[in-house]
């Protein structure tokens, strides 16, 4: 299996590559890496984020953005200086994917394969964001925590949430199904990893200022609908409909939609993502073995990307190892449905895009296609979690009960 993980790491140098070298996958029309670029040059230069400067990312991500910096802060050397940095971390996602797919009793060479495809379908996003540093966190969380190695998995978890706040949602997935194999003190000695750390974060915000830090927080509050997300696609709807058309906003560093609907609307999807985590982690209790974990965990991953009212393209990234494990796995449905969900996100990203902020038919279509794909990932994961529960149960059925010992003194 050596010799196919350096082949799998090989295909990956070259699928890369032509995120560099040919179009369309080199495009970068859109991309946040000058964004980068600007915090590293201030923070190496001394700046305190949420102090001196605004910073919409957990703390961690601000030394992150800062290390390739330390190669150079030229605009181009940077640009390739954060491309390594993306790889390294793509290679770890890659190895971790394959290793969870493997502990769930799948063939680990075809989720290689899948995360080693990546940049063909998502071109040069994959090496624009950072977004694979806290996806790397949760796939190797679930690995630790589904080959014992518990606090360090959930140590896992609190990293990639002090990133990026989405590996968080593993930590009651993780949890439950611990409890669920009778593992309570692990469970609990794991949950007070997590805590630590996420006191660590929020610790750290406070310490470099309480008032940025909150505002950091009212940032992603206060922000609108953001224009690929399922609510937009309500929105737009409503207009189809007949209904009052959402009105373009530029603001937060994105572009938005504003409609007398948008808040009720997001409440209404905000609960549908505290349904299906709630669900996750009550199945997760449920299921015996390490697919039980990774299913519920990397679905938990999905649902925060695909019901927000913010759903940028880079959040395509966070399904990668879900449509993995899923190929590996044997579910296929599940498996087609996240990989055209991925695939299907280039069709206006970034070439396009500015026609779908002009509101072009195309491209809004084309949005909402994935949107509904997103949906139906979604139902398909709860379908192949609430098998894994009743295979659980049916081999529970199936198991002798032992007999209760017969006292001597009834034998006398």
């Amino acid at each position: 299996m050596r010799w196919v993980r350096i082949a799998a790491v090989l295909l990956l140098v070259g699928t890369f590559c032509l995120t560099f070298l040919v179009d369309p996958w080199q495009n970068e029309l859109v991309n946040d890496v000058p964004l980068y670029n600007a915090y590293a040059d201030r923070f190496l230069d001394g700046v305190v984020p949420y102090r001196e400067i605004g910073f919409e990312y957990p703390p961690l991500a601000a030394p992150l953005i800062a290390l390739p910096g330390l190669v150079s802060l030229d605009p181009e050397t940077y640009r390739y200086a954060f491309a390594v940095l993306v790889f390294i971390l793509a290679v770890g996602v890659l190895l971790a994917t394959g290793r969870l797919a493997a502990l769930g009793g799948g063939r680990e060479w075809v989720a290689l394969l899948v995360v080693a495809l990546t940049p063909v379908a998502t071109g040069a996003m994959i090496r624009t964001h950072f977004d694979l540093a806290p996806v790397l966190c949760l796939v190797a969380g679930l690995v630790a925590v589904g080959t014992g190695r518990v606090k360090t998995g959930f140590a896992l978890f609190g990293i990639g949430g002090a990133l990026k706040l989405f590996p968080l949602v593993a930590v009651p997935i993780a949890v439950a199904w611990l409890i669920g194999r009778g593992r309570r003190g692990e469970a609990a000695a794991g949950l007070a990893v997590a805590a630590v750390a996420v006191a660590l974060t929020i610790g750290a915000g406070v310490a470099m200022s309480a008032d940025g830090a909150s505002n950091a927080v009212e940032y992603h509050v206060d922000r609108p609908v953001q224009i690929e997300s399922l609510p937009a696609t309500v929105l737009n709807a409503i207009e189809e409909a007949g209904g009052e058309a959402p009105k373009p906003v530029q603001s937060f560093r994105s572009d938005g939609l504003e409609h007398p609907a948008a808040d009720a609307v997001t409440v209404g999807f905000l609960v549908l993502l505290a349904i299906a985590l709630i669900a996750l982690t009550v199945a997760a209790a449920r299921v015996d073995d390490v697919r039980g974990l990774g299913l519920a965990g990397l679905a938990a991953a999905a649902a925060v990307a695909s019901l927000g009212k913010v759903l940028s393209p880079q959040f395509m990234l966070w399904l990668v190892p879900l449509a993995a494990v899923a190929w590996a796995w044997g579910m296929w449905a599940l498996a087609l449905v996240t990989t055209a969900a991925i695939s299907v996100t280039p069709v206006w990203f970034p070439d396009r895009y500015f026609d779908l902020v002009a509101r072009d038919d195309f491209p809004l279509a084309a949005v909402a296609g994935r949107n509904v794909l997103l949906l139906l990932m979604l139902a398909l994961a709860a379908w192949e979690i609430r098998r894994l529960v009743r295979a659980s149960r049916a081999v529970v059925r199936s198991t002798p009960q032992a007999r209760p010992a017969v006292p001597r003194s009834a034998l006398r």
